[in-house]
């Protein structure tokens, strides 16, 4: 007889939802990803971080990703918008050993790997699918979907992104960063954007600007993904206002000069914010279903696939209770919320221009330097270490508030 509590709901088949998959079909849970959209499909959050690669081993994926062609990337830069001075964020040189590189990916094959991985471990994916309504009933859910269909299963884990299925379902409350206005993004893919020469060509490279900043992705041999995140009106149509940024900034003028646009410019907008809980007795919610962080530091992608196999490891060691515990729950919320904590530390100084000025006059005495390297490439579950050296930098940041520490550096 089959086990009651292993039938298992994903909804959404992007990386949270696939690594999902994947773990818990490899663990003997039955599983059903039901997925709205037809893949591949352009999504944005192409840059990943170290801290990502034991989730992608434990996915059975990394000995994939070189011959999937995604550029590895071995570090980041940050620029003021003039260019005149860099800072160059080496993973090999972080305070943690072991994270020398990770990779650039086009979301589009990133994601259809992932999800062709899952359908390899014995996932069952519904697609292009939605689910239409979820109810509760005797301790399992009934999901209709929109192709007439239903289906039952214990769990479910909701990887449905910012639209968050079970979010709206349980009336959950959604907060966001107090300390964050509401940004948005615009962005494309590009032909013929500069990169640097040799091992550095996998770089993202961010650039501060005074409306907010730049990112450049290096995708393959010819293209980019470039956007860039600001505060400013949104009436202006997305490409006019990408093209007016970019005129007005030294550095980015100079990066673009040959940049040819490879199709529709992309808008995300107000896009920071977390759930009240991110689990329950037979729910969890992973990735942007639970919180979505400000991108500058890229920890969308590892906010995912970590939270995928933290969800995964608990259903497991509930499997024959069938429930989680209340303790469970808010240890897996509690985990969530500490490693968004740790990033959004570091994205609340790279906003603030006096901390932003400590970030870009780097010093590695006492091993600081190499200590936010590690933080940037998302080890955000820190030893004593790691974690007496970040704490002394943000103090510094924040001293440098009301002590001329380093020079306030204005943005052009």
């Amino acid at each position: 007889m089959a086990d009651p509590h292993s039938s298992c709901l994903i909804i959404g088949a992007g990386p949270a939802g696939a690594a999902a998959g994947i773990l818990l079909a490899q663990s003997g849970h039955r599983v059903v990803v039901v997925e709205k959209q037809d893949y591949p499909r352009f999504h944005v959050g192409e840059s990943l971080i170290p801290a990502v690669n034991p989730v992608l081993k434990e996915l059975g994926v990394w000995d994939r990703m070189d011959g999937a062609g995604f550029l590895r990337k071995y570090g980041a830069e940050f620029l003021y918008g003039d260019g005149e001075q860099m800072v160059h964020n080496v993973f090999a040189n972080g305070f943690v050993p072991g994270y020398e590189f990770t990779y650039e990916v086009e979301r589009a094959k990133f994601d259809q790997l992932l999800l062709d991985r899952a359908k390899e471990a014995g996932c069952e994916v519904r697609q292009p699918v939605a689910v239409k309504s979820l109810m509760q009933e005797n301790g399992q859910w009934r999901a209709t979907l929109s192709d007439g269909s239903e289906l039952t299963a214990h769990w479910v884990l909701d990887a449905s992104g910012r639209g968050g299925v079970l979010p709206r379902t349980l009336g959950l409350k959604r907060s966001g960063f107090d300390h964050l206005p509401k940004r948005y993004a615009v962005f494309n893919h590009f032909r013929g954007v500069r990169r640097r020469p040799g091992r550095e060509a996998g770089n993202i490279t961010i650039v501060r600007v005074p409306v907010g900043w730049f990112w450049s992705i290096p995708l393959d041999a010819e293209r980019t993904s470039v956007g860039l995140v600001t505060t400013g009106a949104k009436q202006q149509r997305p490409e006019d206002a990408f093209a007016e940024s970019v005129a007005a900034n030294p550095f980015m003028r100079d990066w673009m000069a040959g940049a040819e646009a490879l199709g529709d410019f992309h808008v995300e907008a107000d896009y920071s914010f977390r759930q009240s809980q991110f689990a329950g007795d037979n729910w969890l919610l992973l990735g942007d279903s639970a919180c979505f962080l400000d991108p500058v530091f890229s920890s969308g992608v590892y906010l995912a696939l970590s939270s995928a196999s933290s969800a995964a490891k608990l259903i497991n060691e509930a499997r024959e209770r069938g429930a989680l515990t209340p303790a469970e729950q808010q240890g897996y919320t509690r985990q969530i919320n500490d490693r968004v904590a740790v990033m959004n530390e570091l994205v609340s100084l790279f906003y603030d221009p006096h901390g932003f000025s400590v970030f870009m006059s780097p010093t590695n005495t006492l091993q600081l330097f190499a200590a936010v390297n590690s933080i940037i490439a998302g080890h955000t579950q820190m030893g004593p270490g790691l974690r007496w050296r970040f704490r002394l930098f943000c103090a510094i940041c924040r001293l440098n508030r009301r002590l001329p520490l380093v020079p306030l550096v204005e943005l052009s």
